[in-house]
């Protein structure tokens, strides 16, 4: 749980700042992928960051994920990733680099990133 709070942290710190329908998307993961109330995700999202300072590199966050999680469940969270990328409304270009390389981390191929992402910004009215 950490780790996928961590990677959806990461996007969105990605642009330096969170805003509130960014935390509001990353909460609402959370509680519905894990069966969390609110104080619970956001104790996760306080643990993530503490992950996040003493992490090295994206490598590290995606390993666990990669081999513990089924290819559905890593689309899932790239899937959320694109979600909180969208949900601000705007598309910073290092949102969409992070999103490319986690996913690839991850070990999802480029076309199923793409398919995520088309998806999501249908599913938000997204342009």
């Amino acid at each position: 749980m950490t780790a996928t709070a961590g990677l959806l942290l990461e996007i969105a710190l990605a642009d330096e700042s969170i805003s509130p329908q960014e935390e509001t998307s990353l909460l609402a993961y959370l509680t519905q992928a894990f069966g969390l109330i609110e104080a619970d995700a956001r104790a996760l999202v306080a643990e993530a960051h503490e992950m996040r300072k003493n992490s090295i590199d994206h490598w590290a966050l995606t390993k666990e994920l990669r081999q513990s999680y089924s290819i559905e469940k890593r689309i899932e969270i790239v899937r959320s990733m694109w979600k909180v990328v969208y949900s601000d409304g705007s598309l910073h270009h290092y949102e969409n680099y992070l999103v490319r390389k986690l996913a690839d981390l991850l070990g999802l191929e480029h076309h199923v990133m793409i398919e995520a992402k088309l998806a999501v910004k249908a599913e938000l009215g997204a342009e």
